[in-house]
């Protein structure tokens, strides 16, 4: 029986299952077997181990103990394939996936918990497979707005995801709008003359 080589703890989304039909499309059409189960945007890995770690589900739960997390957009513009396999991209702005990322990295700190490799910032992406296929490089449209926080143990090498935690996410924050300056109330004679 074939072992997992070490343990990898990430947070990340899935999709809707809505899209699933949509992103097997994307990957069949570039030469991948769409492992559906295992579809997946990570937001950060946070620990990799040699062997499993009892505890971080619960060091999680801690830094997000009572934190109100908002959904946020997610805009799948590029599938990029090629001698690497096959990757959903976002383009443009991503400002709220941004602003999640940070606020994230900013909760996990004080529990010792910090992403080992996104010094360069997030850059968000669904891995559609690995097997090498021809180069392709056009535009997609998949968006949505993930439900939920996934805390997830890959056993690396078995190909296996675990879901460890969830964490609900709240409807997306209203965001501000530009009204300019405040009118003053007109008086009541006024406004019941207008």
């Amino acid at each position: 029986m074939r072992a997992a080589q070490f343990y990898r703890y990430f947070l990340g989304i899935r999709p809707h299952p809505h899209l699933y039909p949509a992103f097997r499309d994307l990957a069949e059409g570039a030469g991948q077997s769409a492992g559906l189960d295992r579809l997946h945007l990570t937001l950060c890995v946070i620990a990799e181990c040699a062997e499993r770690d009892a505890f971080m589900e619960r060091r999680v739960e801690r830094a997000l103990e009572g934190q109100a997390l908002h959904a946020f957009p997610v805009n799948l513009s590029r599938l990029v394939a090629g001698a690497q396999g096959a990757v959903a991209r976002t383009s443009g702005r991503q400002d709220d996936i941004q602003d999640f990322y940070r606020r994230l990295v900013r909760l996990l700190a004080p529990c010792g918990i910090e992403p080992p490799y996104r010094k360069s910032g997030l850059h968000p992406h669904m891995t559609l497979g690995y097997a090498p296929c021809r180069p392709v490089l056009r535009g997609i449209s998949l968006a949505w707005y993930p439900d939920e926080l996934l805390l997830i143990e890959s056993e690396y090498g078995l190909t296996r995801h675990n879901v460890l935690g969830r964490w609900v996410l709240l409807p997306p924050r209203q965001p501000l709008l530009p009204f300019g300056q405040p009118i003053a109330a007109a008086s009541p004679a006024r406004r019941s003359a207008a």
